[in-house]
């Protein structure tokens, strides 16, 4: 008794000492609601885990490192990449506005004069933001979009000498996935088409940036910008980087996918300086260094790799390039880069060759590429993209061959000369015929063969493959030289010796071999939903696209004070973990050992897995669909999603299929598939059918939930429009038709369902385009709905096991208009009163799921559509 009077009292106490205003709904779309103080997320899980095309270093601070992964997200590193926080603003509006900071953030530069100063641009769209305290945060500025003219930035750079000097140049030639160069379109074309519309104004965001080439300059820090671009210029050019002479700052540098410009008059006049001793003038990667000593500068530039058909077989020209005057000549240094022939036989380098290198170059198919030049050529060069010079040594040059993205073939990913382009030799080192069938032409290159990377959490990937099956896209070297970080597929990679050893850094054992993971904090995981159990009192379970499922562990204080540790499951194929999505699970009401697992892409696409004892052996169950029916399986997506087991007939399972679902928006990809809807399974998963009589007949299902108070009935949460009503509905195990519930007049749209420990029942409702009265969140009780959370939309809502008066809700980012406050809110009091809590969690606005811990007082996981997983302590009732 005394222990839960003292309990109480130091609750209140804490109340009024973290007392802060509570929402007011009515300002949600007008006015900026900061977060409480007392709640803090913090990320984790593994790091990395998804594709990072864009890593920056700071360019004096030796220290700093900036990227942005492809799945929204950018962060910081003040420690080489040991660590990383999120650089976005937890509070800001919906990410669709780009207002919440630079979402994969782009080009970034950064004063000579005061460190803390830098102006960087975002992949997707015009804006510019700064930053004052060395990337840590970042401001927008939308004014100067029209004086871009609505024409994306591609590149920014400031006069060493001046930073009240910039430049700025336009183009897409950084976005590896969707910019490519074929015969057809040598000088590059924008492979995927670009909607029309102002950010945050419909169009997912995507603001109208149609190419046309241009420079920019601003004399003043960037506030305001002139157009200098050089006459005559090629409208369709790239402007693929801007050099400014650190002796000479007047002398401007401007390399292009129509040769080399150059300024000795800071922008005033150009010349263009083409049939200098390129083949083609095509600058699709570039680089300077500047030697403070004698105050000369020497330019490397890619120029495009051309496949040029001779007779049955293949040519090639371009390639590597050095200029030691300033752009007014250069010679080739491609020397011993191009690979044998030996080599290029090799049939899993065949596949690439013919699908991509030839295929795509051609625009033929693969087996029409091998039809016309079934000769291999004696040696042929990588289509390699990028090019680095070590900024303390001229000598030492890193290039890559990109070919998980760009229209080239596998062998090698990262080349390396330590003498200026004499002798090349491929840098990080990994597969099973480095060692095997091509190792003595390897050797015959003085190419080492010694597998040199250690992939740490990602160890599965060691030599599966003939060689990596992903490339890499972007490496960087630090301001002096002395790490170099270099992105491989879903991964960072950092070496500290030049490039002879190779390290992936995103996150870190608890202990030795026990693959206890904690994350570097950079995440770029799509996470699903989150599986807890009453029974389980020590983990939790995860789901993840792309990684499987992750359980957490309880050591992860071993790495990092507070920090969170997962376990990663793997769900095998023949004793081989596959790339696999899962995107829910189901514990056994009986047995905590015995679990079920959907996938919603890649291995196990379509199937029901199951395990007997906790996740170490799988197999599978029934099949729903049968992906290679349907069309293209690899860039299939078919959501399944709310796995649930009947409480008291435990082969009785159910789960949906939706075909949108309401968070962040998401439709399916799934070719021919329609059976979208409710699938219930009575023999334990081993054939399956839809239920959805009595469901609205367009509707899209969302959640379905037991309440568990009433263990016979099912509930089904439907998504609806103003003209096509959804709802809440209900199902008897006694009944085959699902009945509607009755519902507050004016709710069209239902989205989550959850059943608290004092018999309550919480629904999400509301559209975007409805009112404040018929959305957020309602709570029924002794038959009577309230409204809790006043507001025209909610996607998610859940209660405290242990104090139901506890609740977390979420309201999500809409991709029609401007959400000024997106995120989580949490009640201590039933609903009465509201405060936002999404400090320290980037992708606030992008919840898939939410949960409070059903045994530890204060603390609440999420689950985010890119940055992987978070939780929060809530100081205000953790004792």
């Amino acid at each position: 008794m005394k222990k839960t009077l003292l309990s109480n009292i130091l609750l209140l106490v804490a109340s009024l000492l973290f007392a802060q205003e509570s929402v007011d709904f009515s300002k949600l779309d007008h006015t900026r609601i900061e977060s409480i103080s007392t709640v803090n997320w913090q990320q984790f899980g593994p790091g990395g885990s998804g594709n990072n095309y864009h890593i920056y270093w700071h360019p004096t601070d030796v220290n700093t490192v900036y990227q942005g992964p492809n799945m929204g997200n950018s962060y910081r590193s003040t420690d080489r990449g040991e660590t990383y926080e999120g650089i976005m603003d937890p509070d800001g509006p919906s990410y669709r506005t780009r207002r919440r900071g630079p979402v994969e953030i782009y080009a970034p530069d950064f004063s000579r004069q005061d460190e803390n100063f830098g102006i960087c641009t975002i992949e997707d769209a015009n804006y510019i933001y700064f930053t004052f305290d060395k990337g840590k945060t970042w401001k927008i500025n939308e004014l100067v979009s029209a004086q871009f003219e609505n024409i994306h930035v591609n590149t920014i750079k400031v006069d060493p000498t001046d930073d009240n000097v910039w430049y700025a140049g336009s183009g897409n030639i950084r976005d590896s996935n969707h910019f490519f160069h074929t015969n057809k379109h040598p000088h590059g074309v924008f492979g995927s088409k670009v909607k029309v519309g102002k950010a945050g104004h419909g169009n997912d965001g995507n603001p109208d940036y149609g190419h046309q080439a241009r420079i920019w300059k601003s004399t003043n820090k960037g506030e305001t910008w002139k157009n200098i671009t050089p006459k005559g210029i090629d409208p369709r050019a790239q402007i693929t980087r801007i050099f400014v002479h650190p002796a000479r700052p007047q002398t401007v540098f401007a390399g292009t996918t129509f040769g080399l410009y150059k300024s000795e008059n800071g922008g005033k006049s150009w010349k263009q300086k083409v049939k200098n001793g390129m083949d083609n003038d095509i600058i699709r990667s570039m680089d300077m260094y500047y030697d403070p000593t004698s105050k000369k500068v020497i330019l490397y530039a890619i120029d495009l790799v051309k496949y040029i058909p001779n007779g049955n077989t293949i040519a090639y020209n371009g390639g590597v390039y050095k200029s030691e005057d300033e752009g007014d000549s250069w010679i080739n240094i491609n020397s011993d880069m191009p690979i044998n022939k030996a080599i290029l036989k090799n049939p899993n380098i065949q596949k690439g060759y013919y699908k991509f290198a030839l295929g795509k170059w051609f625009g033929i198919t693969a087996s029409e590429a091998k039809e016309k030049y079934p000769k291999a050529p004696d040696q042929l060069m990588h289509s390699v993209s990028m090019i680095r010079v070590n900024p303390t040594n001229p000598n030492h040059l890193l290039v890559i061959n990109n070919y998980k993205s760009q229209f080239t073939f596998p062998g090698g990913m990262l080349w390396r000369s330590d003498d200026g382009g004499k002798h090349w030799y491929v840098t990080l080192r990994n597969g099973k015929d480095w060692n095997g069938r091509d190792k003595a032409n390897w050797e015959t290159r003085n190419n080492p063969t010694k597998i040199n990377v250690d992939w740490i959490g990602q160890d599965e990937w060691e030599e599966r493959d003939a060689y990596d099956r992903k490339a890499g896209a972007v490496a960087e070297f630090n301001a002096d030289g002395s790490t170099i970080m270099y992105q491989v597929a879903k991964i960072v990679c950092v070496s500290n010796d030049n490039g002879d050893t190779w390290l992936e850094n995103d996150e870190q054992e608890t202990k030795p071999g026990n693959h206890h993971w904690v994350g570097a904090g950079n995440s770029n995981l799509p996470g699903e939903e989150i599986i807890q159990d009453e029974r389980i009192k020590d983990h939790i379970y995860l789901c993840a696209g792309e990684n499987s499922i992750f359980k957490t562990t309880n050591d992860g204080d071993l790495v990092r004070k507070g920090a969170q540790a997962v376990y990663k499951i793997s769900i095998p194929n023949k004793q081989k973990p596959e790339e696999c999505s899962v995107g829910t699970m189901a514990i056994d009401p009986n047995d905590v050992n015995h679990m079920y697992a959907l996938h919603f892409r890649q291995a196990y696409f379509g199937q029901l897995m199951e395990t007997k004892d906790g996740g170490k052996n799988w197999a599978p169950k029934g099949r729903i669909f049968d992906p290679n029916k349907l069309g293209n399986p690899l860039n299939m997506i078919i959501h399944q999603s709310h796995l649930r087991i009947d409480p008291t007939e435990t082969e009785h399972l159910y789960f949906v299929i939706p075909k949108k679902r309401v968070v962040h928006n998401v439709k399916f990809k799934g070719g021919k598939f329609k059976d979208f809807g409710i699938y219930t399974s009575k023999d334990g998963g081993v054939t399956f059918e839809v239920i959805n009589n009595g469901l609205p007949k367009n509707g899209h299902v969302q959640k379905i939930e037991f309440d568990e108070h009433n263990k016979g009935e099912l509930y089904a949460a439907v998504m609806g429009t103003q003209k096509q009503v959804g709802g809440l509905y209900k199902l008897n195990k006694k009944s085959t038709t699902w009945e509607k519930v009755h519902l507050p007049k004016g709710i069209v749209s239902v989205h989550d369902i959850h059943f608290s420990k004092d018999k309550k029942l919480y629904i999400t409702a509301g559209t975007f385009d409805g009112t404040v009265k018929n959305g957020g969140v309602w709570v029924r009780s002794n038959n009577n709905w309230k409204q809790v959370l006043p507001y025209k939309f909610a996607s998610l809502v859940t209660t405290a096991k242990y104090d139901p008066n506890i609740i977390l809700a979420a309201i999500p980012s809409d991709g029609t208009m401007g959400m000024m406050n997106p995120g989580i809110y949490r009640s201590l009091d039933g609903g009465k009163t509201w405060k936002k809590i999404n400090a320290g969690n980037i992708q606030s606005d992008r919840i898939n799921a939410l949960e409070i811990d059903y045994h530890k007082k204060g603390v609440y996981y999420c689950s985010t559509y890119g940055a992987g997983y978070y939780i929060a302590y809530d100081k205000e009732i953790m004792q």
